[in-house]
């Protein structure tokens, strides 16, 4: 493993680089955004959830889940909440839908919960949302995002920062959706207004059913009330089953696949605080010969060694999940296929978004 700092003068060319690979105009980023925003915004993570399913499932009127829930638990201790939910069967519809309604009720809390945090406070995504809004291509105002996260976050930071957003809904209080809108928003919007197009092909907390429709809307008290009807994929073993059949998860998911792999574009792939455990999502990067950069601070093995033997890729991580944890200031990169221990935290954002976008 090699060794450098960003004052190196061999740094200085990595810098260049990754500038214009990843960043610039002509080759402009596509994101994927993992849950490493939600935590670093103070939304829980998966031990959280963990800590809340457990505590609805002791509840008495939950009894008829308990085995099922106890079941889960003992592997949750050993290997998380992620492993546990990966071993309920596809027949245990009902324990599934109870998870679902717990999770979306406790995304919902914890996402109302930082909300005038996000609005006062500037981050780092909020600095990179406004640099990519200022140096998105005037001929395709169009800055994509896909997130399997829940909350609100990204189209939070988004209204602070006056951008357009769609998710491909239309209308006032309950908004239906178009499928047109989220392919072409420029079918419905002047070429000259910046878009910020967010794809959530596992749901959103302000989706609701209602009478075999799902809307969007942004009435809290209504979403509160009728928390059990927010249209998300329960996390675990059900995801690609329900994401393949739900026509509305669909659309999202074949238009993400669309407009990601499609090789008329000029686009890098960015992904930051991505856990990569979504086989239907990973194929759209495993085989690219786009850019990818990866920002994140546990890394898989198989996708460190993945951008070690493709030249295209560019990580920047502190750990690999199952090894020895670094303790250290220091942290790594992968770069054209060599590894580097590097003395910056590039895979914190706020520290990746002040060297190359201050």
């Amino acid at each position: 493993m090699y060794e450098i700092n960003i004052a190196d003068t061999e740094f200085g060319e990595i810098f260049s680089d990754i500038k214009n690979r990843y960043l610039s105009t002509a080759n402009f980023p596509k994101f994927i955004i993992g849950t490493g925003l939600s935590i670093v915004m103070g939304v829980p993570g998966m031990g959280k959830l963990a800590d809340e399913l457990d505590k609805n499932f002791s509840l008495e009127e939950n009894f008829e889940y308990k085995q099922f829930w106890e079941k889960c638990n003992s592997i949750v201790r050993n290997d998380g909440l992620e492993a546990a939910l990966l071993t309920i069967s596809n027949t245990e519809n009902a324990f599934v839908e109870k998870i679902r309604e717990i999770t979306g009720k406790f995304i919902l809390e914890s996402d109302y919960a930082v909300r005038e945090n996000i609005l006062r406070d500037s981050s780092g995504f909020e600095k990179l949302l406004n640099y990519l809004n200022n140096t998105v291509s005037v001929n395709k105002k169009i800055i994509d995002i896909m997130t399997p996260n829940y909350d609100l976050i990204i189209e939070t930071i988004a209204d602070k920062l006056k951008l357009t957003t769609t998710l491909g809904f239309k209308g006032n209080l309950f908004q239906e959706f178009d499928s047109e809108l989220l392919k072409d928003p420029y079918k419905y919007y002047k070429k000259s207004t910046t878009i910020l197009r967010i794809f959530k092909p596992h749901g959103s907390i302000n989706w609701i059913k209602r009478a075999d429709i799902t809307y969007q809307t942004n009435d809290y008290c209504y979403l509160e009330k009728n928390s059990n009807c927010i249209e998300i994929i329960a996390p675990g073993s059900m995801k690609f089953q329900y994401g393949m059949t739900h026509n509305l998860l669909r659309e999202h998911r074949e238009t993400f696949n669309s407009v990601f792999t499609d090789n008329k574009s000029s686009h890098a792939i960015f992904i930051y605080g991505y856990g990569f455990n979504d086989e239907q999502f990973d194929t759209v990067f495993e085989n690219t010969n786009k850019d990818v950069i990866v920002l994140t601070m546990d890394i898989k093995e198989e996708v460190r060694e993945r951008a070690v033997s493709n030249k295209n890729w560019t990580l920047f991580y502190k750990n690999v999940i199952g090894e020895k944890q670094n303790t250290t200031n220091l942290s790594f990169m992968v770069y054209k296929g060599k590894q580097y221990q590097i003395d910056k935290n590039l895979w914190d954002l706020e520290e990746f978004v002040e060297l190359f976008t201050g």
